[in-house]
């Protein structure tokens, strides 16, 4: 099953977002006029995107829990080359600690 989650820009366009099986994400849409550095790309009326960026800041749908990594061309659109990182329980049980949220309030 292929995730796919759009995007709707302040302008109407609309950028339509497909998750890959290699997580990678191909970004479709109009881009005759967007800016691109070497850290991140721009599209007039948004999305804004940079490496480092966790995608789900932007894309709201499962499955796009995935740091941009990087962009590549393509003939189809943009592929956005991603890390996913699979969160361990272990690494949030110190949200759990009482000791710690007590000291906090």
């Amino acid at each position: 099953m292929k995730r796919v989650a759009e995007y709707l820009n302040r302008y109407g366009d609309t950028y339509r977002f497909t998750r890959q099986k290699d997580d990678s994400v191909l970004m479709e849409g109009d881009f005759d006029y967007m800016r691109a550095g070497g850290d991140f790309i721009d599209t007039p009326g948004g999305p804004f995107l940079k490496i480092g960026q966790q995608l789900s800041d932007i894309v709201n749908g499962d499955g796009f829990d995935l740091t941009i990594q990087g962009f590549i061309n393509s003939e189809n659109g943009i592929v956005i080359q991603t890390n996913f990182r699979d969160i361990e329980q272990d690494d949030l049980n110190h949200l759990m600690d009482s000791d710690v949220i007590e000291d906090i309030i």
